[in-house]
């Protein structure tokens, strides 16, 4: 796109070559943008170019790309999302994660629409962008550092306290599996190992400055758009669930109306009766202590949070979701003051929440079926329930010790290794985790089956019945009884969703959530609002 004028796009790609500490700016080629949009699809494109099925995801010639989509650090609501692609430490495969925050629009405002490594650095680095300015600094006092001691440091040396930084903590570094890109402290890419493919290339953090804000070509156009979407936003069925408990809502639409929560490695189908009050939805919104949102989102579906009682009282965090609430439910704890202080730690450490969460989860089952033995977990019982088991799990895994460097390696990995029969309790799909019980319709099954990324809710899950009012058919997802017309949901929401992921703006104010949110015709209007171009 060099000298053409462009709107939404920043027009410019980073490439940096970790082995020679060389960095080039290339222009964004038109004909990247015409097919593949942005963000996740033109981060795709170079993946697929780049690494051949013989690279493995720690090799330097494994490429690790951040990318941003045209929408992003614009006025349209939810724009701020970002996307990380390499061939992913956990599947040995396609890989991408998206993540909210600041971090995507700051990539924008500096003039950069993607950014692309290669190579292993020979010490470790991070990268500093200042609008024109792009570095390679040393990060050797910024190694073994927690993501939290990491971003105040690079803040004090920056001298500002409002760049925006994503950055890995100890699991990257230790290369373990689910390791986490995070950013905005609490935000996370943390699908498929991401994390660990940047600790592969000795990569600590990308620290941004920018000033440049994103030219759009109709600004008034965008004004009025934003002002229509935000009514719009606020007029769906789901805002006031969303708006105030996020997404731990939906643990009560699963435990209640689908009776299917993932509880003690699927073992059981929902979070028994008994225990469920301790941590539905209701339970989780008197730890708020305030709400929270991404760039320009008035659904501000985060909080912070704090612990109420026991020994995680006054424990403060956030980036607390619905996968947290399910991660206790899998280890059988049943406590929320619990699951604020497990999304803290994993922020903190720089590891999805769910891997340690769910491999703990697997040995458990082995513990109970007496598979495993103290012998085998370095003296900690992993019995349903225990919190410091799963604690102390917790840091082994991080840090690679013991029983801990077998579970850092994933359910699927981890029980090849160990035998014995455990693989039938290690639920997975093309080496992912399963994350929400399959068998609770057969939208979800063949989602789950066809995902780019292994076991997945994100990419084809039909979550709301905006297929059958776009095709004008008769569709109910949530009829897990019926086969009618799922195929052709799934494929409908997995090309959405890769829209989606390419313009970037947040899956959950979507026809992905609810069909009366924001869908095609949306997309078009902000597509030529912002772009100039027209789509349909």
């Amino acid at each position: 796109m060099e000298n053409e004028k462009i709107y939404g796009w920043a027009g410019t790609i980073i490439r940096v070559d970790l082995s020679r500490e060389k960095i080039v700016k290339q222009p964004l080629p038109k004909e990247l943008t015409m097919n593949f949009l942005g963000g996740a699809g033109i981060n795709a494109k170079i993946l697929y170019d780049e690494v051949g099925p013989e690279i493995d995801p720690f090799d330097p010639e494994n490429r690790l790309i951040f990318g941003t989509g045209p929408l992003t650090g614009t006025m349209i609501p939810t724009s701020g999302r970002y996307t990380v692609t390499a061939k992913g430490a956990f599947t040995f495969a396609f890989a991408d994660s998206n993540s909210g925050g600041h971090f995507g629009p700051e990539l924008k405002f500096a003039g950069y629409d993607h950014i692309v490594f290669q190579g292993r650095a020979s010490r470790p680095v991070y990268l500093w962008i200042d609008d024109d300015t792009v570095e390679l600094r040393d990060a050797s006092k910024l190694w073994g550092k927690d993501v939290f001691q990491s971003d105040d440091i690079l803040k004090e040396e920056i001298g500002d306290p409002d760049i925006k930084i994503a950055l890995i903590g100890p699991a990257g570094e230790n290369l373990v599996r689910d390791a986490a890109i995070m950013n905005d402290r609490a935000r996370a890419a943390g699908w498929g190992g991401v994390g660990a493919v940047m600790g592969s290339k000795r990569l600590k953090a990308i620290a941004v400055r920018g000033t440049k804000g994103v030219q759009v070509a109709h600004p008034e156009l965008v004004e009025d758009l934003f002002k229509k979407c935000v009514e719009m936003m606020k007029g769906s069925a789901k805002y006031k669930w969303y708006s105030y408990y996020g997404k731990p809502w939906l643990t009560w639409l699963r435990n209640e109306k689908q009776k299917s929560n993932p509880t003690k490695n699927f073992t059981l189908p929902r979070v028994p009766p008994s225990e469920f009050p301790k941590v539905d939805h209701e339970a989780f919104a008197k730890h708020i202590v305030r709400w929270k949102g991404c760039f320009n989102c008035q659904m501000h579906c985060g909080h912070v949070l704090r612990g109420l009682e026991g020994p995680f009282k006054d424990v403060v965090g956030e980036g607390y979701e619905y996968n947290q609430m399910i991660d206790g439910y899998m280890m059988g704890i049943f406590d929320l003051n619990f699951v604020l202080k497990w999304a803290v730690e994993t922020n903190r450490l720089g590891i999805d929440c769910d891997g340690p969460a769910y491999a703990i989860a697997w040995a458990m089952e082995l513990w109970e079926r007496g598979l495993i033995s103290e012998k085998d977990t370095d003296g900690i019982k992993l019995e349903w329930g225990n919190q410091e088991a799963a604690l102390l799990m917790l840091d082994k895994i991080v840090r690679r010790e013991g029983f801990g460097d077998l579970l850092a390696e994933g359910t699927r990995l981890a029980a090849r290794k160990f035998g014995k029969g455990t693989e039938k309790f290690a639920h997975q799909v093309k080496g992912g985790r399963m994350e929400i019980d399959p068998r609770t319709g057969w939208g979800t099954a063949l989602s789950h089956a066809t995902s780019t990324r292994g076991s997945d809710h994100l990419k084809g899950m039909p979550l709301s019945n905006a297929y059958g009012k776009w095709a004008g058919v008769e569709y109910n997802f949530a009829d897990d009884s019926s086969t009618e017309n799922k195929a052709e949901a799934v494929i409908f929401f997995e090309n959405m969703n890769a829209v989606i992921d390419s313009l970037a703006v947040c899956k959950n104010v979507t026809w992905t959530q609810s069909e009366d949110s924001f869908g095609l015709p949306e997309y078009a209007e902000w597509m030529y609002a912002v772009t100039g171009l027209h789509y349909t």
